[in-house]
């Protein structure tokens, strides 16, 4: 992911390093002629890297054609070349630590001033394997996007493993929806725009809150009214059997996400995949996947989206992101401000905006 996404910065230290060299004449001997030479060869290779990066509006436009069009992105350009995600802007302050649940908070972003009017939320999950993971330090770009567009936007703790067992988290998730509708006046929220979003084992979580609802009892029912009115998810794990075949064998889902054996009690691993949620009540869905993901396979996202489209009559949209790896917006790079865009395009069309 840091080699992906620093590329424009390691470009011109690149560029900037061989152009000294050059100038103080190392190419008189042998010896700087080859090292001048790798350099060369380094430095095509990155400006391949920043090439892909520079693809991904392209292809969140593509993917959202039909649904909302993606204007450029207001590049933060120092964010870029120094992509250190955790400042928040002056234009948006955060409330910290705001419990929802024993011992589980949650923090709301929102955009300084006035808000004379309710406002859509976007409630983040954080990703981390079930057991990890903070809710400061993931999907800041969007968070402050979506606050400096005049959305409320929440980052929400949720029961970690292994004292945790499925399906703790999301009931404890769509408690934090029940909290946020209970307390709406407060903080300005219009609870018919509540919309969920994560990243790795959040987007897992994020689409089991957004194709179930808070009164399963988690045997499989395709009766659910939606919790949200729509999710975006990325880079997602979405079938616990991995019935296609598609990763590792992965023993945190068996022995503390689930706590079972699939051979055994396979109606328990059903019931925690999201691909055997989907039906034709689902809400809108933009999923995102990077195509050099290297732990999460984006075949796991073909599969999934594969299942939504057979059935959804809400908008659907995916976008397979050239070059992107595994947690790439987690820093602020030229490829997660073009995502992020897209995304919040996709949001804003949703949520009628």
């Amino acid at each position: 992911m840091i080699t992906s996404e620093v590329a424009p910065l390691a470009w011109i230290v690149l560029v900037a390093l061989a152009g000294l060299a050059w100038a103080i004449g190392v190419t008189g001997t042998w010896i700087g002629q080859f090292a001048m030479g790798l350099s060369v060869l380094t430095i095509l290779m990155v400006s391949w890297l920043v090439i892909r990066a520079v693809r991904t509006l392209a292809e969140m436009r593509t993917s959202l054609s039909g649904i909302t069009a993606v204007p450029s992105p207001r590049y933060q350009w120092g964010r870029i070349l120094y992509p250190w995600p955790y400042r928040i802007p002056d234009a948006i302050e955060r409330l910290d630590a705001i419990a929802y649940a024993p011992s589980l908070f949650l923090d709301l972003y929102r955009s300084r001033g006035d808000r004379p009017e309710p406002a859509p939320l976007l409630m983040h999950i954080h990703g981390g394997s079930w057991g990890g993971g903070d809710r400061r330090q993931q999907a800041q770009p969007l968070i402050q996007e979506m606050a400096s567009r005049g959305w409320i936007v929440v980052s929400v703790d949720y029961p970690l493993v292994p004292e945790a067992t499925f399906p703790d988290q999301v009931v404890a998730l769509h408690g934090a929806l029940r909290w946020l509708r209970d307390n709406a006046c407060e903080y300005g929220i219009d609870v018919e725009q509540m919309f969920v979003t994560g990243g790795s084992a959040g987007a897992h979580l994020a689409s089991l809150v957004a194709l179930t609802d808070e009164a399963s009892d988690w045997s499989l029912r395709h009766d659910a009214e939606p919790a949200v009115a729509g999710a975006v998810t990325m880079y997602g794990v979405y079938d616990l059997l991995d019935r296609k075949g598609i990763r590792d064998f992965w023993p945190i889902i068996t022995t503390m996400l689930i706590k079972a054996d699939p051979d055994l009690e396979p109606a328990k691993f059903h019931a925690g995949s999201p691909i055997d949620h989907v039906s034709s009540r689902a809400p809108a869905f933009l999923v995102v996947h990077g195509r050099n993901d290297s732990l999460v396979p984006i075949a796991e996202s073909d599969h999934f989206v594969e299942a939504l489209r057979a059935v959804t009559v809400r908008p659907l949209a995916y976008a397979r992101l050239p070059g992107a790896t595994h947690a790439f917006d987690a820093v602020a790079s030229l490829r997660t401000q073009q995502t992020v865009a897209g995304i919040a395009a996709f949001l804003d069309s949703a949520a009628g905006r």
